[in-house]
């Protein structure tokens, strides 16, 4: 059997009041395409009959093929996106959420229809946003065009992406919000952005709090750090060690000499700690 065109993905927690809707809009959207797909939805772990929802629709599905993987507990989108790859066949993969803030039927055709020989990732813009979220994503996408160069202006809402640029993918917890346009841009992707419909959630509830945005700040200066120095861990640790030199030397009179002794030997510490992980990295890479 040839392998598909359209990789349709998505991922759902305790949301068996959307399966039915989301599933005939993904259907909908690939019968307005006229291409050859497939359907898989990770069940991440869902306690109220998401599974079998999507176990029952798929059996009178029709043509297109509807995988269910099912997770013994909930994992996350980061490990959705990790297995992707390994779990589906199209040239194409669309990633986009099960609670129906995006309708399939509308944006999936938008961004396949994007698409082109120049493209490797296309990502949909909630331009009219009404969930509340607006200010916390603008904070949030302007880090991440003042670290990383990428200026888009939705950088974690749905895409489709070239299925290749999925292999081999090492993501922590929670860094699927990374995968465009920071490590997809390490991996030389070229972008293109389109807009897409929002709408109100109707069934579930979403986890955004002020927890989570600290930690997706959190999370975009590790990332940061990692892509800059993660092969030359001596390099960071070095500038580090002569800004306390610096401090050191110049605040003597003002801090005083334990405390610049101090500042001193942590130049120094900082050195060897940077020279020690250097060391691991170099012999483990043999």
């Amino acid at each position: 059997m040839a392998a598909p065109e359209l990789s349709i993905v998505t991922s759902a927690y305790n949301e068996v009041g959307n399966v039915e809707r989301f599933l005939s809009g993904a259907l909908q959207a690939v019968e307005n395409l006229g291409v050859s797909a497939e359907i898989v939805f990770f069940d991440d772990g869902s306690t109220d009959g998401t599974g079998a929802a999507v176990a029952a629709f798929a059996g009178r599905s029709g043509d297109v093929p509807i995988k269910l993987v099912r997770r013994p507990h909930k994992m996350g989108i980061t490990a959705t996106i990790v297995d992707t790859y390994p779990n589906t066949a199209g040239r194409y993969v669309c990633l986009v959420p099960s609670d129906l803030e995006s309708l399939p039927e509308d944006d999936i055709p938008v961004l396949y229809g994007a698409m082109d020989d120049e493209t490797d990732v296309v990502v949909g813009w909630r331009k009219d946003r009404g969930d509340g979220k607006l200010l916390a994503s603008k904070i949030y996408n302007w880090i991440n065009w003042y670290l990383f160069g990428v200026r888009l202006h939705d950088m974690n809402w749905i895409k489709l992406i070239r299925r290749e640029k999925l292999s081999d993918l090492r993501l922590r917890s929670d860094w699927h919000r990374f995968l465009v346009p920071i490590l997809a841009q390490k991996r030389g992707c070229r972008f293109k952005e389109v807009v897409t419909q929002w709408h109100q959630r109707r069934y579930g509830r979403s986890n955004f709090g002020l927890k989570r945005f600290s930690i997706a700040i959190a999370d975009l200066v590790t990332v940061k750090l990692l892509l800059a120095y993660g092969d030359r861990p001596l390099l960071f640790f070095g500038y580090c060690a002569v800004a306390a030199l610096a401090i050191a030397l110049l605040g003597q009179g003002v801090l005083g000499g334990v405390a610049a002794t101090g500042l001193a030997l942590t130049s120094v510490l900082l050195l060897a700690i940077g020279a020690a992980v250097e060391f691991i990295l170099k012999t483990g890479d043999r």
